[in-house]
Parts: C-alpha cells; structure tokens; sequence
C-alpha cells in the first residue's frame, strides 16, 4: 500500500498527519508513505523523526490580504505547486492522496482527483475544525470521501460522495502518559500542588501569556497551586521569567516550548489553552479539564465554533471578551481549578467527547480506499 498525505503550515494540520502515519505504520509495516507540504512549514520538522516517511516538498503560498498583486502572486506559486504536485505524483504512484488541510493540501489533492479519473488512485480529506476550511470546502466535490471530526461538520459538504465522522486523531503517546515524579521533576514542577498548564499551541499565545503575568500576584497568594506556562518562543520566556522574578513569583514555571506535551498533559490538573482543532481532540480523549481562550483571528472564527461543541456538553468553560480586557483570567482559571466538583464534571464531559478511535478508523477508510485502487 502506497499512501501520500499533503498538508501541514501549523501543529492543527501536521500533529493528526502524524498520528494518521503512525497508525499505518503500526499496522502496515511495509507501508510506503510520501509527505506533501513545504519547507517553511512545520512537517520539513518534525518528518525528520520519521526517516521511512518520503518528504516530497512543493512551493505551495497562502494568500495575504490586503496585499498588493496578492491575487497574481497566489497564482503563480499555484500554478508551480500543481506542476510539482503532479511530479510528485507521478513518481510516488500513491493508491491513496490523504489531505490534512493548510495550502500546500490543495494542489495535491487536486491533481490527484482529476487524475483518479484515469489512473487507479483514490483521494480522501480530513476536516479538523468545526468549520470547515475552504480548500477542503471546495475539493469535497471532487475527491472520493470526506472525513470530519464533529458530526455537525457534516452538512457543510452538500456535495461530496461520501462524509464519514472518524474524529480527530491525535498521537499514540497521549493516551500512554500517567503522571508521576519523575515527570514533575522534568518539568520543575510539584506533585503535592494543583497543576494549571497554560499553552498557545504551535503558534504560542503572547496574550495568554500577558494575562498570567497581569495575575502573578494572585496566583503567588496561592501556595496550593502552580502554572506551567508554556510561552512559544525563547524571547517571551526569558522576558516572564524575569518579570516573575523581580516580583519574588515562585510557583510559575516558564518554558518556550514543551517538546513532550503528553507527560505535561498527565500532569496537568486544568489545561489553559486556545481552541485548536488538534488541542481539543487531546483534551478530550485524555478527559482533561479544560478553559478555553478561543483565537479569535482564525479563519471563520472556526476557534470559536470548536469550543462551543464543547461548551454545549459542559466539557469546557469558554472565556468571553471581557474577562480578557478586563486581565481577569486568572481569576477566571483560579475559581475553576479550586473547584473539585467543577474539575470533576469538566473532565468527565470531556472524556465522553473524546474519540480514542479516531486513528483506526481513518486507517480503515485509508484501507479500504486503497483495495479500491488496486493495492494489494
């Protein structure tokens, strides 16, 4: 079975890709896999791990708007990504093109649709978000079947031949994790303190990370309790723990980046966080506690769209507006977390929400996919 997988930019398209060829991986140990994506993104990264994954990048370009010539620009760069798609294509013969979203997902998968008319290989997309993007939006037309994570995503594809609601995959190693010494001392942290992560996702959160400061004084009042603060980048956390420290605050930790965010999740009592499509699917399988802080620059607001499917299951408490103008999210994190019953219900909502199967039944659709095109 040969599988090509296109897409990635950010943590929300590329960690599912990455929990989609694990479990092919795991179960196909001949799999042939190539990557599509680029080489500003984070799959050229992460892939690297991965030495049996084939990294075929293209010169795929989102759009900037406002931009002068913005629309002369995106095209050119698509006309030279679907001509390296279509390389690309020809080279690896894949039997099946999985699109995980972001730009460098479209040329690919539209090559790999149109030539599904002649040649035996089929096309499938993975929709993370409540709202769906416009690239998936636009290829379920012409692809062989849709994948969603929200069963209420599934009206937004009138068009496609097929929608399945397979949730959201996220890695192996989450559902592993238990919290233990060792992996408090990793992180600095206590085992006898409550623990409140707070994280941005892969493109950090430098407001998140204004409101802990703006509310150190109250979290230092509180000796039961520590954050993990998790700043996206190494300027921002020399500049808090200064901050922290000049004002004599001790039960904050502060690093850059979590390079193992499973044990950070076994050890975190609430987690403080965005609304990310990937996030949510880790908070939920794990049925961690959770406040969101939904990123309301994402495309169609689909942050906020993602946190009221929890919300409506009392699965997560949503922070408004005006606790974020007001620098009162701390306060907010700090009435939830000293809540036991409140903790309890969070987690056990989130549980029920969580679709620990998510991985084997993409693979499943990716199986049977691929006997369709012929593969062995």
């Amino acid at each position: 079975m040969r599988v090509m997988i296109a897409g990635g930019g950010t943590g929300g398209h590329v960690y599912p890709a990455l929990a989609i060829l694990d479990e092919l991986k795991r179960k196909h140990a001949d799999v042939e896999v190539a990557y599509v994506g680029t080489r500003r993104g984070m799959e050229a990264r992460v892939l690297g791990g991965r030495p049996w994954v084939r990294f075929m990048p293209i010169h795929a370009h989102g759009r900037r708007p406002g931009e002068r010539f913005d629309r002369i620009r995106v095209g050119l760069w698509l006309a030279l990504s679907l001509v390296e798609a279509a390389i690309a294509l020809l080279r690896f013969r894949p039997n099946v093109v999985l699109g995980v979203g972001g730009y460098s997902s479209f040329p690919p998968l539209l090559v790999a649709s149109l030539a599904g008319r002649l040649l035996p290989v089929r096309t499938v997309v993975h929709e993370q978000n409540a709202v769906a993007g416009l690239a998936n939006r636009w290829l379920s037309r012409f692809v062989d079947c849709v994948l969603v994570s929200y069963p209420t995503s599934r009206d937004q594809f009138p068009r496609a031949k097929r929608v399945v609601t397979t949730g959201n995959p996220i890695r192996a190693e989450f559902l592993r994790q238990e919290r233990t010494e060792e992996g408090y001392r990793a992180f600095g942290l206590r085992s006898d303190r409550r623990t409140i992560l707070v994280f941005g996702g892969s493109q950090g959160a430098p407001d998140l990370v204004t409101q802990v400061l703006a509310g150190a004084d109250e979290l230092a009042a509180r000796g039961e309790i520590q954050v993990l603060l998790v700043t996206g980048n190494d300027r921002a956390a020399a500049d808090a723990r200064r901050a922290l420290a000049r004002d004599g605050i001790g039960n904050v930790v502060v690093v850059p980046y979590v390079q193992d965010m499973p044990t950070a999740f076994a050890l975190a009592d609430l987690v403080v966080s965005r609304a990310g499509a990937t996030t949510l699917a880790e908070i939920t399988v794990c049925g961690k506690p959770a406040v969101l802080v939904p990123w309301r620059g994402a495309t169609d607001d689909h942050q906020l769209e993602n946190a009221r499917v929890l919300e409506r299951e009392e699965a997560c408490r949503l922070v408004g507006d005006e606790t974020m103008v007001r620098h009162e999210l701390v306060k907010f994190v700090l009435d939830v977390v000293c809540d036991e019953s409140t903790l309890v219900r969070l987690g056990e909502n989130a549980r029920r929400l969580g679709r620990r199967e998510a991985g084997t039944l993409i693979r499943t659709e990716i199986e049977a996919l691929a006997r369709g095109a012929g593969a062995a």
